[in-house]
């Protein structure tokens, strides 16, 4: 064992991004005074005179010793919240993150019939839940939503951006309105809730931003400049956060569905349902499940994928 002497957080500002280690001494069982590194997500908990262990770490600038503190193991269950969670995709991505281990927060406009079902599942699985309701385009509404989050469960270690909504026109028919009710849902939610949420992932030393892309941010769709804009400006906002938050061990990713089973694939005319699911190699529409299998190992398998755009659509954007 060894017993925390000082510490110090040291600052390095190369433009643009800061990084940030902390170097201090710790003493041995010996009485051994001896210069350390600490990780930086347990900024947090130090204080003189706390109890660790000593490790030599090789990293890419050479071997440094580094301290480890000791460490009460939380009773505290990992969060995710899932905006627009109560149907569609944001319903599949609650459940399968509840089948990780994941307590969940629902939020959406209002709790359907449908909304009330997965609240039972996740406890029939043993995790809690959460319905909170927010209008992620109103940041008011998302500081109370984020909040009462964190009244309840403490910490929020996964956010999934899927909130979105289409209206579907061809420019010389869509009014001013139209277009800006799309970017605020689709793109200004994204950054209210990010924005919310970084100071608490912050502050427990780091967590998972996924956000609900499109594959028609890349190939154009006709009637759908809104739709479209709006997750394309999501593409570039994921890149960004991944950049000035991998220092505080956020890692951001963005997900780009193709034609998937949801209310508005359902909602097409059948004869362009069937034009599209015909340029689909795997001949087939994708399900729910599949986006939220994805989202998932994002969220709770890696942690060495940041700044992506991760496409799942069968082959039909190739």
């Amino acid at each position: 064992m060894a017993k925390l002497i000082s510490f110090s957080l040291v600052a390095i500002v190369p433009p643009p991004f800061k990084a940030e280690y902390i170097v201090g001494i710790a003493e041995d069982d010996h009485g051994k005074r001896i210069p350390i590194r600490i990780d930086r997500e347990h900024l947090d908990i130090l204080k003189i005179g706390l109890t660790g262990t000593l490790e030599k770490k090789q990293t890419d600038l050479g071997e440094f010793t580094y301290f480890l503190p000791k460490i009460e193991k939380s009773s505290e269950n990992k969060v995710a919240l899932i905006t627009g969670s109560t149907r569609g995709i944001g319903k599949a991505i609650a459940i399968e993150l509840a089948k990780k281990g994941y307590d969940i927060a629902l939020n959406d406009l209002e709790l359907p019939d449908e909304g009330k079902e997965i609240i039972k599942t996740i406890d029939e699985m043993g995790r809690a839940s959460i319905f909170v309701k927010a209008n992620v385009a109103d940041y008011n509404e998302v500081e109370k939503m984020i909040n009462e989050i964190l009244t309840k469960f403490k910490r929020i270690d996964v956010l999934v951006n899927n909130a979105g909504i289409n209206i579907d026109k061809l420019v010389i028919n869509m009014s001013p309105q139209d277009w800006q009710r799309v970017i605020d849902v689709n793109l200004t939610g994204v950054f209210n809730c990010t924005k919310a949420v970084i100071p608490n992932m912050i502050k427990i030393g780091g967590g998972k931003i996924i956000n609900m892309s499109s594959q028609g941010a890349l190939n154009g769709p006709v009637g759908q400049a809104n739709y479209a804009a709006s997750k394309g400006g999501i593409v570039s906002f994921t890149k960004v956060i991944a950049r000035e938050y991998a220092q505080y061990k956020i890692l951001c990713n963005a997900i780009a569905p193709g034609c998937i089973e949801t209310r508005m694939t359902d909602s097409m005319p059948p004869g362009m349902l069937r034009e599209r699911v015909s340029e689909i190699p795997l001949g087939r529409r994708g399900k729910p499940k599949e986006v939220a299998e994805l989202v998932t190992f994002l969220a709770d398998q890696s942690d060495y994928i940041t700044g992506q755009l991760i496409l799942i659509n069968a082959g039909e954007y190739i």
